[in-house]
C-alpha cells in the first residue's frame, strides 16, 4: 500500500519524519507521489513546520491565492543554499569613481580615523572607508559604470531606476539610505574660500529625498524633500577633515572633527555635534541662496537645529574626541543622539591614544537633545580564564546598548554584521589579522534556542565582500565590495 493511499492525518504524522530536501525529491518518485507532496495545504504545513520565519510567510496576505507548493521549493532552496554556505550565484556591478571626470560621478569620500590594529609584526584594519553605494530592505543605490548614472536596484524585482539628484553639480561625499529616506553628503564644485596657501574650503550640504515606489512604473523613485548647509563655514578635501552622521525620517545628527589650524599654536582640535529635524519639506534649497537671503523661518517649513552642542557640552558628556579619537559612529532615536566609542589593546597609528585598555573597549552614550535622561552603556571585555568576555546575550542590538557583538568571538573582531532579525539570519565577517571568515547563523524557527546553524561561507568571499568592511543584506543575498570597485552581491535565492 503506498503511503499516499493513507488518510491524511497518519500521512502528515509520516512527513513529519522527512527533512525539507526529501520532501522536494519525493514528488520524483512517481506520478501519485508528486501529486501528494505538491498538494497545497501539505506545503503550507512543510512551511510553517520547517521554515516559520521566512519573509514568505511573514508577508504572505491571507486573501489571496497562494502556490504553497512552488513557494516552499523556493523557500527549502533557499535554506539549503544557506545552510551549506554556497551561493546561488554571485552578481557584480561595476561602480564609477572619479574627482574630476565623468562629472556626474565626482566623489570625495570621508577618511577614516588614522588608527589600525598591530600585534608583533602582524597588522590588520580597524577602521574602513565609507562605501559610494547604500542599501536597506532590498533596494540598493549606487553610481553605475555601466548606466554611467546612479541608480536605484529593486534586488527582489531586478528592475533599475534612474537616481537623479543632479550629481553632475556636485562632489559626493557620503550617501546613506534609512527608513526611505536617502541623504546625499556633498560639497560644491569650486571652492569658495581660500584657507591658506594649500588648503581651499567648500561649502558643504546635506540634500534629503523621499524613495517611493510608481505603482504605475512598476519602479522606484526619489522624490526631493529638503535640504540644508551641514557646516556654517565649509572644510576642506582632505585626509584630516572629518565628519560623522546618521539620520532616521525625522532627524538628522552630524558630528564634526577639524584639526586646529589657528595661527596661536592651539593643538586642540575643533568639534561639533549638532542635530537636525529634517521632517518638514521645503523647496528652499540653501546651495543657490549663497546670502541666505530667501531662507524661510525656521519656525515654518524646511530643516532645523533643535540643537548645539558646545565645546562645554561635548566635555561635561565626555564625549570630546581631542587629538586621540576613539568614535565609532552615530545613531539616533526620537530623543538621542548615541555617541559609539570603540578602543583596543592592540591600536596603533598617528591618532592612537596612551590609555590603551586591557583587551577591548565597546561603549554608547545616549544624549538627549529634546527630553530624557543621559544613558552611558558601556563593555571593558577584560574577560577571565573561560574566556567569557562578554555576559550580554549576543543576539542583543539595541541602539543604547554598546555594540557587544564587535568582540563575541575574541580575539576575532566583528567587523561588520548583516542581520535579518526576523527571519533569525545574521552573517558575521570577522578577523584576527590574517585570519578571516564570514559566517551565517541560522535560527529559521520561532522559539529555536542555542546557536543554531553555524556555517563559514568559503574562503574567496571574504576579498569579494569586505574590500571596505561592510556587509549588508538578509536571509535572501548578501551584499558587499570588492578591491575592484565593484559592489557583489552574493544571491542564495533564485529570482
Amino acid at each position: 500500500m503506498s503511503i499516499t493511499a493513507l488518510p491524511n492525518d497518519i500521512f502528515l504524522l509520516i512527513v513529519a519524519y522527512l527533512s525539507p530536501r526529501e520532501l522536494i525529491l519525493s514528488r520524483r518518485v512517481c506520478q501519485k507521489f508528486h501529486d501528494a507532496f505538491t498538494e497545497f495545504e501539505l506545503n503550507r504545513h512543510v512551511l510553517l513546520r520547517h521554515y516559520p520565519r521566512a519573509r514568505e510567510l511573514r508577508n504572505a496576505d491571507q486573501d489571496v491565492y497562494v502556490d504553497w507548493s512552488c513557494l516552499f521549493s523556493k523557500v527549502a532552496e533557499r535554506y539549503h543554499h544557506l545552510k551549506s554556505g554556497i551561493p546561488r550565484s554571485i552578481e557584480k556591478l561595476p561602480l564609477a569613481k572619479s574627482f574630476v571626470v565623468p562629472q556626474w560621478s565626482r566623489n570625495y569620500g570621508v577618511a577614516p580615523w588614522q588608527r589600525h590594529l598591530q600585534f608583533e609584526e602582524k597588522e590588520a584594519p580597524f577602521h574602513y572607508p565609507d562605501t559610494l553605494w547604500t542599501y536597506e530592505e532590498g533596494l540598493l543605490i549606487f553610481p553605475s559604470a555601466d548606466l554611467r548614472r546612479y541608480a536605484l536596484y529593486d534586488l527582489e524585482t531586478g528592475t533599475i531606476s534612474e537616481v537623479d539628484f543632479e550629481p553632475e553639480r556636485k562632489i559626493v561625499r557620503r550617501l546613506r539610505l534609512h527608513e526611505k529616506v536617502l541623504v546625499v553628503e556633498w560639497c560644491e564644485i569650486e571652492p569658495y574660500h581660500q584657507l591658506n596657501e594649500n588648503e581651499m574650503v567648500f561649502r558643504h550640504f546635506a540634500t534629503a529625498y523621499d524613495v517611493i515606489e510608481r505603482e504605475s512604473e512598476g519602479k522606484w523613485g526619489i522624490v526631493f524633500r529638503n535640504e540644508w548647509k551641514i557646516h556654517f563655514l565649509g572644510m576642506p578635501l582632505n585626509s584630516r577633515d572629518r565628519f560623522f552622521s546618521y539620520h532616521t525620517a525625522q532627524n538628522y545628527a552630524l558630528y564634526l572633527w577639524q584639526p586646529n589650524r589657528s595661527a596661536w599654536g592651539e593643538d586642540e582640535p575643533i568639534e561639533a555635534l549638532a542635530i537636525w529635524n529634517i521632517s518638514s519639506p521645503s523647496t528652499y534649497r540653501p546651495s543657490q541662496d549663497p546670502s541666505g537671503k530667501g531662507k524661510p523661518d525656521d519656525n515654518f517649513e524646511g530643516p532645523r537645529v533643535v540643537r548645539r552642542f558646545s565645546f562645554k557640552d561635548l566635555d561635561f558628556y565626555r564625549i570630546r574626541q581631542r587629538s586621540t579619537p576613539v568614535l565609532r559612529g552615530l545613531e539616533l532615536d526620537e530623543n538621542h543622539v548615541y555617541v559609539i566609542e570603540e578602543d583596543h589593546r592592540w591600536i596603533v597609528g598617528q591618532q592612537a591614544g596612551h590609555a590603551l585598555p586591557r583587551l577591548h573597549k565597546v561603549k554608547t552614550i545616549g544624549i538627549p537633545f529634546v527630553t530624557g535622561p543621559m544613558w552611558v552603556d558601556s563593555c571593558g571585555a577584560d574577560g577571565d580564564t573561560s574566556m567569557s568576555f562578554c555576559q550580554r546575550a549576543s543576539d542583543s542590538r539595541r541602539r543604547n546598548l554598546a555594540p557587544c557583538w564587535r568582540h563575541e568571538e575574541f580575539p576575532y573582531l566583528t567587523i561588520t554584521e548583516a542581520r535579518d532579525a526576523n527571519a533569525g539570519v545574521v552573517f558575521s565577517a570577522r578577523h584576527c589579522f590574517m585570519l578571516e571568515t564570514i559566517s551565517i547563523n541560522l535560527k529559521p524557527r520561532v522559539h529555536m534556542t542555542g546557536p543554531g546553524y553555524e556555517i563559514s561561507l568559503r574562503d574567496d568571499l571574504w576579498q569579494q565582500l569586505l574590500a571596505k568592511g561592510k556587509i549588508c543584506g538578509d536571509e535572501r543575498w548578501l551584499i558587499g565590495e570588492n578591491a575592484k570597485q565593484e559592489v557583489v552581491i552574493v544571491h542564495f535565492d533564485r529570482r
